[in-house]
Formats: structure tokens, C-alpha cells, sequence
């Protein structure tokens, strides 16, 4: 009977919630009945948001509820958002929503660059790894920190390609610089055009196609920008 009596439990634990596009599974066995109302509404609205954005559709899209961990992506459509982030209420489902929508990327620069920008641009809670900082802002604030050592996008990129376990001021400086760098690119150096920048930068790393200008370019005026 207790063995019966624990199943129940785990069952109704995990059962899933769906509304449109978006399955949710709470595995923790904590997420309140406001809480999944809260986080299916956020997660459906992002989602319509960011296909429109990449003409792109992942399908159903799974998303569990993790009792610890990071949020993380698992194609073709299932991502992960740990409990504390939801209690926390900086659950940044647009960053893993935009991983799926988007594959077949140049770099991790530009991989989690354009996460960190469409999070802020279209995510309805503020998070890693600018919480409620701009996306420059958080850039130019960890640059400056005294003994940074990733000051540029190159390093970052370098930073993001390589596991960096406990290393969290590192990695934030790296998720900072990425997500300036992929808002500086499509806002200023090519005038919003998401479009032009997922087909010549994002998955070729076409940059002086672009833009005219070459990496190294770009990377000197990036600084010269968040900087000024």
C-alpha cells in the first residue's frame, strides 16, 4: 500500500501541463499551481514571439522543471529550468527557447550572444547574465572588474568554448560580452536586421560580408562602443 501510495505521488508530481506549444513537466515536485500558470503564460507568449522573429518552429516544446541544475536546452525541442529560478523569478525561457529556434551556429560567441540579446529583448524575466543591468551595461561593468580576463569578444568566445566548471565570474563576464556583441552587431551595424544577421554572421561568420568590416575590426569599435 505505501509503495502504491508513493507512485501516486511521483505520478502526480510529474504529470505534465500543456497549453499550446509549451508541455510542462514539473519533476521537482515543488512548482506551486500559480507558479505553472505564471510560467506557462510567460513561456507561450516568448515562444510565438521568437518564431516570428527567426521564421522558425521547434513544434511542441517539452519544458521540465528541475529540482537542481541550470537552465539548459536539449534539441529538438525539450529544455530545462531549475526550481530556484522560478522561486527566484529569473527563469530565462527565451534564452533556451532561442538555443532550439536557432541551431547551426558559427561560435558560442554568437550562440549564447544572441540568447543573452533575445532574453532582453523579449523575455519577461531578467536574468543571467545581466539580471538588472543592460546588456551593455553588464558588458562594461565585468570588463572593469580588476583582473577580468575576458575584456573582448574573441576572449569570450574562447571563455564559452571551453568547460569553465566554478569558474561563474568568468562565465558571466563571457555571457556579458557575447550578448553586447550580438546587440551591437544587429542594432548598429546592421540596423536591426535579424534576418541578414542569422544568414551572414550567425551560421557562416561572415562578418566582413556583413558588415565591411573584418573581426578585428569590429572587435577594436565594439570596445571603443562600450567604453564611451
Amino acid at each position: 500500500m505505501k509503495h502504491l501510495l508513493l507512485s501516486l505521488i511521483i505520478c502526480v508530481a510529474a504529470s505534465p501541463a500543456m497549453a499550446g506549444d509549451i508541455w510542462i513537466v514539473d519533476e521537482s515536485g515543488r512548482l506551486k499551481s500559480e507558479q505553472l500558470g505564471r510560467l506557462q503564460g510567460q513561456a507561450e507568449r516568448e515562444y510565438e514571439k521568437l518564431k516570428t522573429l527567426f521564421k522558425a518552429d521547434a513544434g511542441q516544446v517539452t519544458l521540465r522543471v528541475r529540482a537542481a541544475g541550470v537552465g539548459r536546452h536539449f534539441p529538438p525541442a525539450t529544455i530545462h529550468i531549475p526550481i530556484h529560478l522560478i522561486d527566484k523569478s529569473t527563469a530565462i525561457t527565451a534564452h533556451e527557447l532561442t538555443h532550439l529556434l536557432t541551431q547551426g551556429w558559427a561560435s558560442q560567441l554568437l550562440k549564447e550572444g544572441l540568447a543573452v540579446y533575445t532574453q532582453d529583448r523579449i523575455g519577461e524575466q531578467r536574468g543571467w547574465p545581466n539580471y538588472r543591468r543592460s546588456v551593455h551595461g553588464a558588458a562594461r561593468f565585468w570588463i572593469n572588474q580588476p583582473g577580468a580576463s575576458v575584456r573582448g569578444p574573441g576572449q569570450a568566445d574562447d571563455a564559452l568554448s571551453t568547460p569553465r566548471k566554478g569558474e561563474t565570474r568568468l562565465r558571466q563576464t563571457a555571457y556579458a560580452v557575447a550578448g553586447s556583441w550580438v546587440k551591437w552587431i544587429i542594432e548598429t551595424k546592421l540596423a536591426g536586421d535579424v534576418d541578414k544577421f542569422m544568414a551572414e554572421i550567425y551560421r557562416s561568420n561572415r562578418y566582413k560580408t556583413a558588415t565591411g568590416q573584418s573581426f578585428s575590426d569590429l572587435a577594436r569599435d565594439w570596445l571603443v562602443f562600450i567604453r564611451s
